[in-house]
């Protein structure tokens, strides 16, 4: 578990406006990722069933992101605005750690490296 949804989840009712943009952040962004292991899985040559996992979710998560702008963040926004910082906090936290890990695992695969961790 990435540490900052540990640190917002450990501080809950301090922090409950970072964990709420986190998850917001993580649900609008959370369909491209699932695209692309589908196609990924498809392009190993695993079957449709295997890559039909994550095509659901494709279209549940379009779902999701409407609800969790809209009437996850966008609604605690409005009814405690003087959170909103912490929204703003709680989505660049997500954006911020997943962009780092993730362009690391990518750049990684494109000069053909391996992405694992070797033992010590």
């Amino acid at each position: 578990m990435p540490l900052d949804r540990s640190l917002f989840g450990l501080h809950r009712r301090r922090l409950r406006g970072a964990i709420v943009g986190h998850l917001a952040a993580y649900e609008m962004t959370s369909s491209l990722p699932c695209r692309a292991y589908a196609n990924g899985l498809r392009r190993l040559g695993f079957g449709e069933d295997v890559a039909d996992h994550f095509d659901e979710h494709v279209e549940a998560d379009a779902v999701h992101e409407q609800l969790a702008a809209r009437d996850l963040a966008g609604a605690l926004a409005e009814e405690e605005p003087h959170l909103a910082r912490d929204l703003l906090f709680g989505v660049a936290a997500c954006l911020s750690v997943d962009g780092r890990l993730w362009g690391g695992l990518r750049e990684r695969f494109e000069r053909g490296e391996s992405a694992l961790r070797r033992p010590l």
